[in-house]
């Protein structure tokens, strides 16, 4: 799978996350599991991926035999607490369905100290009007009571997505909540630009390459990030690594 920044952006996180040959590494929305075999094969870290898509980990599988690649959603994540050392998103928080539960989830996975690494589209000056107006309308939501057998009522809004992207201040202020220390932040010039230079390369279009990513039989108009790249001009890509705080 192409992802903005590649593997340039995943070596730069795991030396600033300072990270050590056998650190215990899990990669969270991990596609075909190519930057766990990075992870493993070049660094030695003791690396797993999870992915909600089960045909994107028997791709990996088959791929790259070995690697402990494994079928999870990431808000319910089947591993020990306390046993990793770094938790990796690279571009997947975005299209996640819960993502307050799976960043509560890497924070109960990782050791005291442990660092969280994520990577994503995110609106760059996003206008604060919009930006209320959004809260305000998660928070309706959020507040309204289930409905059985509703499931459009019943959706989880997500509290830091405008226009599909992620804004990064409200993204900072929830996962300190949770116990996080942000570490570092920066936004990565370019990421987006080759990124769509691949995907036009390798599938002939955004359009294409987005289709081919989303489980069958669901709307790719629907992913976060198609919707996000029909505004290109307040599009960034940054780098965001936490510590999860003893």
């Amino acid at each position: 799978m192409i992802r903005p920044g590649g593997e340039v952006l995943t070596a730069k996180a795991v030396d600033m996350a300072g990270l050590s040959k056998g650190s215990r590494v899990l990669d969270v929305g991990c596609g075909e599991g190519g930057t766990v075999f990075l992870l493993q094969e070049k660094y030695e870290l003791n690396a797993v991926g999870v992915d909600a898509s089960s045909k994107m980990i028997d791709r990996g599988r088959a791929r790259h035999p070995g690697l402990d690649l494994r079928r999870m959603e990431a808000h319910a994540l089947e591993f020990e607490s306390k046993t990793f050392d770094a938790v990796l998103m690279e571009c997947s928080l975005s299209v996640m369905r819960l993502q307050e539960d799976a960043c509560f989830e890497a924070y109960c996975l990782l050791k005291p100290g442990g660092k969280l690494i994520i990577t994503d589209l995110y609106v760059q000056n996003p206008d604060m009007e919009r930006v209320a107006a959004m809260l305000a309308e998660a928070h309706e939501r959020a507040a309204r009571p289930k409905v059985e057998n509703a499931c459009e009522e019943n959706e989880n809004p997500s509290f830091i997505m405008l226009d599909g992207a992620i804004l990064a201040d409200e993204l900072h202020g929830m996962l300190e909540e949770i116990g996080f220390k942000l570490v570092h932040f920066e936004d990565v010039p370019h990421a987006l630009s080759n990124f769509a230079a691949q995907a036009i390369m390798g599938f002939g279009s955004l359009e294409e390459y987005f289709r081919a990513q989303v489980p069958e039989g669901e709307d790719p108009g629907a992913y976060c990030a198609c919707e996000a790249f029909q505004n290109k001009k307040s599009l960034g890509y940054f780098l965001m690594i936490l510590e999860k705080q003893e």
